[in-house]
């Protein structure tokens, strides 16, 4: 196993190595840089394409916020530059609406993309450069979700949430300046979705010893050592603190590293996201405002960690899953939510949720266990009632 420890982020792009899993993991990243003033290191990562056209992607807000940054330094550098930026202020949902109007805006001679901002951005220009077969650089502006290194796009299509076959970006940008003053439910749902990784990890070790799924434990420990370097520095992370800040932004960042690795999103999301799927859908159809989605899945931990609790005391889990009162605690320090009535979650939804989310994607979680030791509409019932009394 490597020594996770000795590996700085920077240098595992373009890593690769042979791990006792059995597999060769590769990151083809071709950089991965976090600091100060990164705009500057723009037009050296892309001078092979000096002569070649740039399409840059944001929206109304991240451009402002550093997108215009961007265009302006290539631009006074001499680079071919193109740009569309979402009009949008309100949430941009990566819908077929959005990945379409992309498709009509870049030009055929686009050689790379970059994108400016953080979720959906990253999400429909990933998927656009997946299509296109045109590489892309993401230039984070928030610490708010883990999929700024993985290597699928999940997306909304036909109303539903589905997860799709993507690719790595061609490198990974965050500058501290931007990052750290992202607004604080971004920063909360950052640390919401490092959070849940304790319960994605639980569904995937009940998965391995259950159904004898593959298993990776080097990808494990660099998680979890992510997950460390956030829970130790909760407090520093509310109080906007720059290291504590960038702990955050690396667990971000190494959580779709080791997806990469995987081939699949399993080290990285559990139950948790599945919860918080379920209630962007239902939010999505009735045409309401949804909470953002690290938000939603740090609540979604403190009740997957609930659900743990009630089927270990009909079944036997020989390996250690999150108590749902140290979840809590974590958010709370963090100054983070951690009750779906809080996040605007309806009592209907929650506990159809519980017995329903499960549909969302065929990946075997404590859900199922659930429903097959028939005690899943008891949770459903007993965690209703706990929080909606």
């Amino acid at each position: 196993m490597i020594n996770i420890n000795d590996i700085k982020i920077s240098e595992l792009a373009g890593y690769s190595f042979d791990c006792n899993c059995g597999k060769k993991h590769s990151v083809d990243i071709k950089k991965i840089s976090i600091g100060s003033e990164i705009y500057r290191e723009l037009p050296d990562l892309l001078k092979e394409y000096k002569d070649k056209k740039i399409f840059v992607i944001a929206d109304a807000n991240t451009y402002q916020v550093y997108g215009k940054k961007v265009f302006q330094t290539l631009e006074n550098e001499g680079f071919i530059l193109a740009a569309h930026v979402f009009e949008s202020k309100t949430n941009l949902i990566p819908n077929e609406e959005a990945i379409g109007r992309l498709v009509v805006e870049i030009e055929n001679d686009v050689a790379m993309i970059i994108a400016v901002g953080s979720g959906t951005i990253n999400d429909i220009s990933r998927i656009i450069s997946y299509k296109f077969d045109i590489p892309y650089i993401i230039v984070a502006t928030a610490p708010s979700m883990d999929g700024y290194a993985s290597t699928v796009s999940p997306l909304i299509i036909n109303g539903f949430k589905k997860t799709y076959e993507a690719v790595y970006p061609y490198a990974i940008l965050a500058d501290m300046d931007i990052i750290k003053e992202a607004p604080k439910g971004m920063i909360c749902a950052g640390f919401g979705d490092i959070l849940g990784k304790y319960t994605a990890l639980s569904d995937w070790q009940l998965s391995k010893n259950i159904n004898d799924e593959y298993h990776c434990e080097t990808c494990v420990e660099i998680v979890r050592c992510a997950i460390k370097k956030c829970v130790d520095n909760a407090q520093g992370i509310a109080n906007r603190d720059a290291q504590a800040i960038s702990y955050l932004m690396e667990a971000l960042i190494l959580s779709g590293v080791v997806m990469g690795m995987v081939g699949n999103s399993r080290p990285a999301s559990g139950a948790e996201h599945h919860l918080s799927h379920y209630w962007e859908i239902d939010a999505i159809a009735k045409g309401i405002k949804h909470p953002l989605h690290g938000n939603s899945v740090g609540v979604g931990t403190v009740v997957i960690s609930r659900i743990y609790d009630i089927v270990k005391a009909k079944y036997r889990i020989d390996f250690v899953t999150p108590d749902p009162k140290d979840i809590i605690n974590l958010l709370k320090s963090a100054g983070c939510c951690y009750n779906p009535k809080d996040l605007g979650i309806e009592k209907e939804v929650f506990r159809s949720s519980i017995l329903h989310a499960k549909e969302i994607r065929p990946r075997y979680t404590i859900l199922h266990l659930a429903q097959e030791l028939r005690i899943l509409e008891q949770a459903a019932d007993e965690i209703t009632e706990l929080y909606y009394e």
